[in-house]
């Protein structure tokens, strides 16, 4: 309860005790009329009163009549008011609240619609006094004197958004705001959270309309001018605060795997290349696969594929073969594989890639085995032996199953992915899958004796 601002009303209740010859205790209720009646003390009128104030009255008057200064005033029951609240709330209507609650609360309660304008609420009193208040100057600068206590007989109105000013770039939160009158550019910036540590604010911008409302001129102003000028908003202004060139940019790359030191390294942008890195990580580990090592780069990696987007909603059966084999190699392409053998980046000076920032580089364990998938025996990885065909390294799983398309056999490439017949496989290399298919279930008696 604040007692700098709780104005007192009929039905507001306190608890006095006076510690005299004997102690007294009483309970006293402001009357409709708006006084105080105080047993064996007297008469006080209270209503429109600070707390703090009518404190000090009631302290007073009773002391002239005890004659002792242990005396003990609270307020013990606060009273409601009622009042409206109206626009774009989802609870519209009359409101019974208790007396000492702030616009905040009562628009919590009421809910706010999406489209209300928070930061132009009008407030017409039982006076028909109109006031307007910004709820988001209280909710983000804590300006208490945006969130006043509620009075019996208020009429709160939300309007719904009509006009708009914007800020972009380097404040804490950037987007569209409530026009309002007054309001400074400074202002703005400062319910947007103010400037963020990287904002440039030797020049800041304000994109605005001019009488025609169909013309933009750019109004540059430095935040010296700002700060001794009003520069008032207007209308569908737009402000801009741009960021400091290069602003703690890093350049930094990750290497992990097995490299002697792996970890987040600076690099120079443009000039420090892959052999330097390898180098400076304290080179490769006895088990590095230098065949499997890669080297990602997400910058563009993002972009949208617009024809592999729509291939994917058409049917096999409806695709050309062109198309069908553009789905399967955008589907086995990896997100951001930069083309690198690492075994020449000693010798090559293309394989030697110059490093930039963000780069993701890979040194996975050597894969000594090769992986069977499917209708073997013992489907799981079998040990790599050079020279050994695919009927090898079947065999070594236990031979086919039972259930095994064997004219069917496929390997699956572990460094590009691609599906390779049987047939047509030259070499295996460390961690190639072969892959044993299922055959299809044979047709039911009942569906042949039906066709036949």
């Amino acid at each position: 309860m604040d007692e700098e601002t709780y104005i007192l009303g009929p039905g507001d209740v306190f608890s006095i005790s006076i510690d005299n010859v004997e102690a007294m205790i009483y309970e006293a209720k402001v009357n409709p009329d708006g006084f105080l009646i105080i047993p064996k003390a007297g008469i006080l009128k209270v209503s429109g009163m600070i707390l703090k104030d009518a404190k000090k009255n009631i302290i007073a008057l009773i002391r002239e009549k005890f004659k002792t200064h242990n005396i003990l005033v609270t307020l013990s029951t606060i009273r409601s008011v009622k009042l409206d609240v109206f626009g774009e709330v989802q609870k519209r209507g009359g409101k019974v609240v208790l007396a000492n609650s702030r616009l905040s609360d009562v628009l919590l309660e009421a809910g706010i619609n999406k489209e209300a304008d928070v930061r132009n609420i009008k407030i017409i009193s039982k006076q028909n006094v109109i006031s307007y208040y910004d709820l988001l100057l209280y909710i983000r600068l804590a300006d208490r004197s945006q969130n006043p206590v509620v009075q019996e007989g208020d009429h709160i109105s939300i309007g719904k958004i009509d006009r708009s000013v914007s800020v972009t770039g380097a404040v804490g939160y950037a987007g569209i705001y409530e026009y309002k009158a007054g309001e400074t550019v400074l202002d703005l910036i400062k319910v947007a959270g103010g400037f963020v540590d990287e904002a440039f604010t030797d020049t800041i911008e304000v994109i605005r309309f001019l009488p025609d409302s169909k013309t933009q001129i750019n109004i540059k102003l430095s935040n010296q001018e700002l700060l001794q000028n009003n520069f008032f908003l207007q209308n569908k202004d737009i402000v801009v605060i741009r960021s400091k060139p290069q602003y703690l940019r890093d350049n930094v790359v990750t290497i992990s795997g097995f490299v002697k030191y792996p970890g987040k390294y600076k690099i120079d942008e443009g000039k420090t290349h892959l052999s330097e890195l390898i180098t400076e990580s304290g080179g490769y580990l006895e088990r590095a696969s230098l065949i499997d090592a890669s080297l990602k780069r997400f910058v563009g990696a993002d972009t949208m594929d617009s024809e592999l987007e729509r291939l994917k909603l058409i049917p096999r059966k409806d695709m050309t073969d062109d198309e069908y084999d553009y789905l399967k190699a955008k589907s086995r392409q990896r997100k951001g594989q930069v083309v690198v053998d690492f075994r020449n980046i000693y010798k090559s000076y293309e394989d030697d890639v110059v490093l930039k920032n963000g780069d993701e580089i890979i040194v996975p364990e050597k894969k000594e085995y090769i992986i069977i998938i499917g209708q073997a025996v013992f489907p799981g990885n079998v040990e790599y032996m050079p020279g050994l065909t695919v009927q090898d390294y079947i065999n070594l799983a236990g031979g086919f199953s039972w259930r095994a398309e064997q004219g069917k056999v496929r390997i699956v490439k572990a460094k590009t992915g691609e599906w390779i017949e049987e047939d047509e496989i030259q070499v295996l290399e460390p961690g190639d899958t072969i892959w044993i298919p299922e055959e299809p279930p044979a047709p039911k008696f009942w569906d042949i004796f039906k066709d036949s």
